[in-house]
């Protein structure tokens, strides 16, 4: 089953893709994918996927469960 943190992260280009675009490391995006994305880090992840021309579609449920 796939998470919607899972969802974002994939939709982004994956884990390290992700750490590179917020300048995070690594272990905290894979982090998220247990935990979930803090309020604050998807703000900051609206504006950088947006900027990077991946938005994140309003309802994150939109997202494809699975890789295409």
């Amino acid at each position: 089953m796939s998470t919607e943190a899972e969802a974002v992260i994939r939709h982004l280009g994956g884990t390290s893709a992700v750490a590179r675009l917020i300048e995070a490391p690594v272990s905290t995006v894979h982090s998220w994918k247990a935990i979930g994305i803090p309020p604050s880090r998807m703000a900051h992840l609206r504006l950088a996927a947006k900027a990077a021309g991946k938005p994140l579609p309003k309802d994150l449920s939109a997202l494809p469960s699975e890789a295409a």
